[in-house]
């Protein structure tokens, strides 16, 4: 009987304690949502009446690619040119054969042409990252239920990243104008080409370079205002976060910088959580949200809104509470101001779960698993998190 009420006491914290991760759209390929699983073992507790409720949380993360549209490793397209070439270079080109120097100088003078490449992304990342939250129930009733505001502070101890883009060089289009007689224009071509080759890797190798990062520091706060109440075997949990651009962010034109931080801009996210007790050791969670984001004020992007749904089973045991758990997450609304286009994010996840008590301090611990098994313009890896959570 000890175990079960120490259970329930941690369980208390359903839908409040859900901590955040990186969870991931265009402005840096993620969103403001923790895809690691918002439900957990604490779905067969009983909902709190009154207090603080506190949760400590520990989410080791590993992205082991960037999803394209397709789901697989992220490709990008670049449009690359050629010329015309400045005095200097031109001045620079050395004779090819019988063809002189000035020969190829006056062909390459004003000459233009253009190519379009394919860049392969290999990108990988981990962070260990802990949530601090706390959540405070308020006495007043409201239509037959409680008020309780709470607030989440996310802060990674470390944050690696290792990308690597390589491409082949592309063949550029024909010069122009074009070039009297054939075999000048040949030669010209050639020369052309080579030159274009050295400048496009390295162009593409500077894309790159600023995408290794290792870095620290704290992460975007979230405050939450919510309502639950308890009818018969249904716990219910209403109300909004506010996501909060106070973790650490830079932005860079043209790299893919990785940031703790999400952005410079607000999410706002209402949602709606249910838990149904369908027997005395078989519960069902369920729960539903939305994302609007506003623009981020440092690189002009606005991610495009979202809606995600969490699914979870909780089979209760005499040693704790054991299920599966999913996730789907789909952005409905374009980016927009952003280099990659529309990119909307759809994510799947599914992993387990355990909860167990914590009899000695009358709290509760939840472990999850969570991996990525579809990722379109979005991170795409694993999580492992262990959460301690306890009603004061």
């Amino acid at each position: 009987m000890k175990k079960m009420n120490a259970f329930k006491l941690a369980g208390s914290a359903m839908f409040i304690l859900s901590a955040a991760s990186s969870a991931w759209a265009a402005d840096g390929f993620k969103l403001r949502f923790p895809i690691s699983g918002t439900l957990g073992g604490e779905i067969v507790a009983p909902l709190p009446t009154e207090g603080w409720v506190g949760s400590v949380a520990y989410t080791d993360i590993n992205i082991d690619k960037i999803g394209g549209a397709d789901g697989n490793a992220l490709t990008l397209q670049k449009t690359a040119t050629f010329g015309p070439l400045t005095a200097a270079q031109l001045a620079a080109v050395p004779a090819v054969g019988s063809v002189t120097a000035i020969q190829l100088q006056s062909a390459l003078s004003g000459r233009t042409a253009s190519a379009v490449g394919t860049i392969a992304v290999d990108y990988k990342q981990t962070i260990k990252q802990a949530n601090l939250t706390f959540a405070r129930i308020l006495d007043k009733d409201v239509q037959g239920g409680k008020l309780a505001i709470a607030i989440n502070i996310p802060y990674a101890l470390s944050l690696k990243s290792d990308a690597m883009m390589t491409s082949t060089t592309p063949t550029l289009s024909t010069l122009s104008p074009s070039i009297a007689p054939a075999a000048l224009a040949g030669v010209a071509q050639s020369v052309a080409q080579s030159s274009f080759s050295t400048g496009y890797q390295s162009t593409v190798a500077g894309l790159w370079q600023g995408a290794n990062v290792d870095t620290s520091g704290l992460g975007d706060i979230e405050t939450s205002l919510l309502w639950e109440k308890s009818v018969d075997q249904l716990k219910i949990v209403a109300g909004a976060t506010l996501a909060l651009p106070t973790g650490n962010y830079s932005y860079v034109e043209g790299r893919l910088a990785p940031n703790v931080g999400y952005g410079k801009y607000f999410t706002f996210r209402p949602g709606v959580g249910v838990a149904y007790a369908a027997s005395e050791n078989v519960t069902l969670g369920a729960r539903g949200s939305l994302g609007f984001n506003t623009q981020n004020t440092e690189n002009k992007v606005r991610s495009g809104d979202f809606y995600v749904v969490d699914l979870a089973a909780a089979f209760k045991t005499p040693v704790g509470v054991f299920g599966p758990h999913m996730t789907l997450m789909r952005q409905y609304t374009d980016d927009t101001g952003g280099t990659l286009g529309p990119n909307r994010v759809s994510l799947n996840g599914a992993g387990v779960f355990a909860a167990f008590p914590i009899a000695a301090i009358g709290a509760g611990l939840n472990l999850s698993y969570m991996k990525t098994t579809d990722a379109r313009n979005s991170l795409s890896g694993s999580f492992v998190q262990a959460r301690i959570s306890k009603l004061f």
